[in-house]
C-alpha cells in the first residue's frame, strides 16, 4: 500500500484568536492551499481518497477528489484530537485557555490526561490512529490511499507507524511534541505486507504551498 496523508488548508481560527471546533470552515487562504495540493496529487495514481467528518479537512478533500475524479469515503477515526467542548471557540488569550494551558504543561507527559476530564486524552488519540491502520491494512493493501485529516492525527500515526506495536510513552510524547504538519503538507508512507511494517518515505512536503 502507498500512503498520502494530507493535512487540511487554513482556517480564520487563528486571525480570530479563538481555539478551532468540528465545524469551522476554510478561510479563503485555505482553499487556495487545497487547491495547490490537489494540483500537486493529480501527478500521482490514487485509488481511493478517504476523509475526516469535519468540515476544514472534507472541504480540502472535495477539492482534491474534484481533480483527481474520486468520490470522497469518510472515517469516523481520523478527525482531530477532541479538546474539552468548553475551549471550542474560547479566546486564545482568555483565563480559562490560560488555566487549560498550565494544566497541560503540569500533566504535559500524561497520555491518559484530558482537560477536566472531557474531550479526548493522546491514548485516546492513538487507539483511534491504530484502528485506522489495521483498517487500511484489511481493505487497502495493494491500493494507493488518499488520507486527509488533521496535524495531531498524522503526527501520531507517523510516529505509531515508525515504533510499531509496543512503544514507549516518553519516546512517544517527545516525539509527537518535536514534529509539526503545514497546512496542506504532504507525507508519504508504504506498507509492505511482507515485512508488516511501515515506511516513512517523505515527510510534510509543502512546497506546492509557497
Amino acid at each position: 500500500m502507498n500512503l498520502y496523508l494530507v493535512r487540511h488548508g487554513k482556517t480564520g481560527a487563528k486571525e480570530s484568536n479563538k481555539q478551532q471546533t468540528p465545524t469551522l470552515h476554510l478561510s479563503e487562504e485555505g482553499r487556495l492551499q487545497a487547491l495547490a495540493v490537489a494540483k500537486r496529487l493529480e501527478k500521482e495514481r490514487i485509488d481511493v481518497v478517504i476523509s475526516s467528518k469535519w468540515y476544514r479537512a472534507f472541504e480540502t478533500a472535495a477539492i482534491i477528489s474534484k481533480r483527481v475524479g474520486l468520490d470522497i469515503k469518510t472515517s469516523e477515526w481520523i478527525h482531530e484530537k477532541k479538546y474539552n467542548p468548553c475551549l471550542y471557540e474560547v479566546d486564545l488569550d482568555s483565563r480559562l485557555f490560560m488555566e487549560y494551558l498550565s494544566a497541560a504543561k503540569k500533566f504535559e507527559k500524561d497520555l491518559d490526561w484530558r482537560f477536566d476530564g472531557a474531550g479526548e486524552s493522546i491514548r485516546d488519540l492513538i487507539v483511534r490512529v491504530r484502528r485506522f491502520q489495521n483498517y487500511l491494512i484489511k481493505n487497502y493493501i495493494n491500493q494507493n490511499v488518499l488520507v486527509v485529516s488533521h496535524g495531531l492525527f498524522i503526527r501520531a500515526f507517523i510516529i505509531l507507524a515508525i515504533l510499531g506495536e509496543k512503544y514507549d510513552d516518553d519516546i512517544f510524547y517527545q516525539i509527537y511534541t518535536s514534529i509539526s504538519i503545514n497546512n496542506a503538507g504532504v507525507s508519504y508512507l508504504d506498507y509492505s505486507i511482507d515485512r508488516n511494517r511501515w515506511g516513512l518515505i517523505y515527510f510534510n512536503d509543502h512546497l506546492h504551498v509557497e
